[in-house]
C-alpha cells in the first residue's frame, strides 16, 4: 500500500476478532475507518469513538439523530477514488487536533448514542408526539 510506504501504519484485521480485541485495536489508532456496511447508522463510528479514536466515515446523504459533526467528532470523506487516502493524510497532519476530536466524539457518543440515551430519546419523542393535538 502506498500509504504504508509513506510511514503510515495501517492495521487491517485478517480474521474475525473478539469484541475486546477489536476495541483494543481501535483504542490504539488515531483514526478508525467506519464504512457503512448495510447502512450508515451502524455501530462502527460509535465503537471507534467509545475506544477514544476518531471515526473516518463516508459522507452521508441521510438525516440522522444527533450525528457526528465533520471535523469536530469525526472525519467525513467523499467516496470518489482517492478521497479516503486524502482525508487520512490531512487528518494525520495535526495529531493534537485528532486527540481533541476523539475526546469530543467519545463525549458525544456517551451523551446521545448509548442504549440508555437512545431509550430516553425514544420515550421522550413518543411522549412529545402523544401530547400533540390530533388532526
Amino acid at each position: 500500500m502506498q500509504m504504508e510506504t509513506e510511514g503510515l501504519r495501517i492495521d487491517i484485521g485478517e480474521a474475525r476478532m473478539s469484541p475486546a480485541e477489536y476495541l483494543a485495536r481501535c483504542a490504539r489508532a488515531w483514526l478508525v475507518w467506519a464504512p457503512e456496511g448495510y447502512g450508515w447508522d451502524c455501530f462502527r463510528p460509535y465503537e471507534a469513538a467509545l475506544a477514544g479514536s476518531v471515526p473516518l466515515i463516508s459522507r452521508q446523504t441521510i438525516e440522522r439523530y444527533e450525528p457526528f459533526i465533520d471535523n469536530q467528532h469525526c472525519i467525513y470523506y467523499d467516496v470518489e477514488v482517492g478521497h479516503l487516502a486524502l482525508a487520512v493524510r490531512r487528518a494525520l497532519q495535526d495529531r493534537g487536533r485528532l486527540l481533541r476530536m476523539a475526546e469530543a466524539a467519545r463525549a458525544h457518543m456517551l451523551q446521545h448514542h448509548t442504549p440508555t440515551a437512545l431509550a430516553h430519546h425514544v420515550v421522550q419523542s413518543t411522549l412529545n408526539a402523544a401530547r400533540q393535538p390530533r388532526p
